[in-house]
């Protein structure tokens, strides 16, 4: 079922929003550290040799929703030799990106501007590929509607190339007391958007949440997908499910991790 268009605006205009006012500090509170989660990655990645050798050898990557680009380091100290494609929608971030990238050659990091979001097609303007890694990490929560969360994993899915792996991660932010303190009830949105959300509209998951402790600044939209909905993607995208664990935060379970391989 599809969700209703003006919620949908709605939701991804406060995302705009959100970001907007928060993207200094979303910068600095991601830094450069890689999630706990993404070391499994590794498993299903080509040896680093194995990329060094030619550029054309390069590990190809598009990371969706790149914010300060921080998969890049964490990809060098693995040992791989990058051509990486990072995109999204805030500028903040990306400039963010360029300053801690811009010592490294010009031909092996882009950077691209887009909301790949704002489109009747989720994700039908990202980059062609074919590439050997695409990554939605922190993504997908900001997603709204089921139908446009499996459209933008159906674009990430035809830019792999053969045996290229995708990988994603789901937030599991339900039924925490630490996120349970910071939830916003959608009544308040009113001052934020100019109109009123209709709740009825709404999917099982939505919800909004405070970033930082300043009430006055916009919530952010955010989804956590329901198991049935993240175990029927691999189906969905004919693709091979190589791994589904979860890792990250003080249990380590934080996020739900799937690792997909175009065979």
């Amino acid at each position: 079922m599809s969700m209703d268009p003006r919620t949908r605006s709605q939701l991804l205009a406060l995302s705009d929003a959100f970001y907007r006012a928060h993207a200094v500090a979303f910068d600095v509170s991601r830094g450069h550290h890689a999630w706990p989660g993404w070391q499994r990655l590794l498993e299903w990645l080509p040896t680093p040799d194995s990329t060094r050798a030619t550029a054309d050898q390069r590990l190809t990557v598009l990371d969706i929703g790149c914010g300060n680009a921080r998969l890049v380091p964490f990809l060098d100290n693995a040992g791989f030799g990058l051509a990486y494609t990072g995109v999204d929608a805030n500028a903040a971030l990306l400039l963010a990106a360029r300053e801690r990238l811009k010592e490294r050659p010009g031909d092996d990091c882009q950077l691209i501007h887009q909301d790949f979001l704002a489109c009747d097609l989720p994700g039908d303007r990202l980059p062609g590929g074919p590439f050997r890694l695409i990554a939605i990490m922190g993504v997908l929560h900001h997603v709204p509607g089921r139908d446009w969360r499996l459209r933008l994993l159906q674009a990430a899915a035809l830019r792999l190339a053969r045996g290229g792996i995708l990988a994603l991660a789901t937030w599991q932010f339900a039924d925490r007391a630490r996120f349970a303190r910071r939830r916003v009830a959608w009544s308040e949105l009113g001052p934020v958007l100019g109109e009123e959300v209709d709740v009825g509209c709404l999917e099982d998951g939505d919800a909004l949440l405070r970033f930082g402790d300043d009430p006055k600044r916009p919530p952010r939209y955010c989804h956590q997908v329901a198991d049935a909905e993240f175990e029927a993607w691999p189906e969905q995208l004919g693709l091979e499910s190589l791994a589904e664990y979860r890792s990250d935060g003080a249990q380590g379970d934080l996020n739900r991790y799937r690792v997909l391989v175009r065979r």
